[in-house]
């Protein structure tokens, strides 16, 4: 739909439009030809001095008639005949059409005009055929914008079907991190609850606040990177409560993240990666997280050890399904960095946002 200002412009555009179309035979013509050079045509049809002008005044009913039919063609007889595929009737139609402007326009021009002589003179062959180019060519720039307004809605509608199995793959991607985020997060309580620790209420607290986000905000198409942020430290205050001293962890934020909108749990897996294969009671394990935010770019990072885990992830969720969501949410504007050694694990996310 076009708004308020794009109607007046699109209406003032084709008033300009039709002004210059009535016009040109005006401009078309020699306003003062000498007399040894007017051919009989010309004398019998334009006697006066001004041939400008009668070329105006004698086509001037005949131009109304087109830009009448422009209109009633593009908002009726095209969609009336074409679109059911009455061809034949369709062309019956625009002869019709023609016959009745030619001669309409013709008729009313006597007789309006009958005290000027040289508009009561028979119709030439040569008016004829310069009839009907005129009336073919409107013809033809109706047909044209018809053409381009159907290709433009196919195009729509082609991208509001591809936005729709794109809206309902995010959803899928979407369900699947709530049943899996929240699987890991009963698992830290679970581990905590058996040591009887202290720090199971506070653990079930910080659960909460991760639900909440999660059930609240997390459906929305983006969130602010604050908010985001936010949830990552929740999320890995929580993991902090079930590991032991030889976890080292550092969060590092830089920029100005009050300004930026993205995707909800976008960076949750990166950091769930992290935990799951990054963590050994034995050794110590470093796990450095960065956030770099500048004017249109933002930069995560996410880099620790990586330990042999007996239980693996079985469920195809968490980077597979981030990949997919950058290419569906961020196409060309992200680039995912994933360096996979023996012993480390790099990741490196950097997302373009003009």
């Amino acid at each position: 739909m076009l708004s308020g200002k794009r109607k007046i412009l699109l209406a003032l555009l084709q008033i300009a439009l039709w002004l210059v179309f009535i016009s040109l035979p005006y401009f078309m013509v020699p306003h003062q030809m000498d007399e040894g050079n007017i051919d009989g045509f010309i004398r019998h049809a334009m006697p006066h001095a001004d041939m400008a002008a009668n070329m105006f005044i004698s086509s001037l009913a005949f131009n109304f008639c087109l830009i009448a039919f422009f209109y009633a063609h593009h908002y009726y007889i095209f969609d009336r005949f074409v679109a059911t595929k009455q061809y034949g009737t369709y062309i019956l139609v625009l002869v019709l059409c023609f016959v009745a402007i030619f001669y309409g326009s013709h008729i009313f021009k006597r007789f309006v005009f009958e005290s000027l002589p040289f508009m009561m003179r028979p119709v030439s062959f040569r008016e004829f055929v310069r009839a009907i180019n005129w009336y073919l060519l409107i013809l033809a720039v109706d047909l044209g914008v018809k053409l381009l307004m159907q290709l433009k809605q196919t195009e729509q509608r082609a991208r509001e079907v591809e936005n729709a199995q794109l809206r309902t793959e995010l959803s899928f991607l979407h369900a699947q991190i709530n049943p899996h985020f929240l699987f890991n997060s009963l698992n830290t309580i679970y581990s905590l609850a058996l040591k009887k620790s202290d720090s199971a209420p506070a653990a079930v607290l910080k659960l909460s606040h991760l639900l909440r986000y999660v059930i609240d905000d997390a459906n929305r198409e983006s969130v602010p990177l604050e908010q985001e942020v936010s949830y990552l430290n929740n999320y890995i205050d929580l993991q902090k409560l079930r590991s032991t001293s030889s976890l080292v962890i550092n969060f590092t934020v830089t920029g100005n993240i009050n300004s930026t909108q993205i995707a909800p749990l976008l960076l949750l897996p990166f950091v769930e990666n992290a935990f799951k294969y990054g963590i050994s009671n034995q050794e110590v394990s470093p796990i450095d997280i960065t956030l770099e935010k500048t004017v249109s770019t933002l930069v995560f990072s996410v880099q620790n050890k990586k330990f042999e885990q007996g239980e693996k992830d079985s469920t195809g969720i968490g980077i597979n399904n981030v990949k997919r969501r950058l290419q569906l949410l961020y196409p060309d504007k992200h680039k995912l960095q994933i360096d996979d050694e023996p012993n480390t694990y790099f990741i490196k996310l950097t997302i373009q946002f003009t």
